[in-house]
């Protein structure tokens, strides 16, 4: 799963949560750098997000966009390691009372979510986009 979780490394196992050493992936060197500047510039904007200042709200609307530049390379980096190793995307989902805000429908295609609960965490996906949100 691609994720910014504030680290180095933006790839992370869909059951158990943890970092995924990308030596553990053939990953083509090309293929490593587009998931480090990804991972480098999602982390800056989720960063500003978590500030709560004057760049919160230009983040938080970034992360939620999926035609926003940083989730267009975000996709474009998780087609790139599906090709290596299934992959999804995970989207931003702002903090609501009570927990996370899941939207009724995928916001790719439109189309249901499934629940997947063979991790640590339950998370609804899109198989259709490759899509993932956290179960609250």
């Amino acid at each position: 799963m691609l994720m910014s979780a504030l680290s180095n490394n933006p790839i992370h196992c869909l059951d158990c949560n943890l970092e995924v050493a990308p030596e553990a992936l053939p990953l083509p060197e090309a293929m490593v750098d587009s998931v480090a500047h990804w991972g480098w510039v999602a982390g800056a904007i989720h960063t500003m997000e978590l500030d709560s200042g004057p760049y919160e709200h230009w983040a938080e609307t970034e992360l939620m966009d999926l035609t926003s530049p940083i989730n267009r390379e975000g996709l474009e980096v998780r087609r790139q390691l599906d090709t290596v190793r299934r992959c999804y995307y995970l989207l931003f989902q702002p903090l609501a009372e009570g927990g996370f805000r899941v939207p009724d429908e995928c916001p790719g295609c439109g189309g249901p979510f499934m629940e997947y609960s063979g991790g640590r965490f339950t998370r609804l996906l899109c198989e259709r986009c490759s899509l993932s949100l956290v179960n609250p």
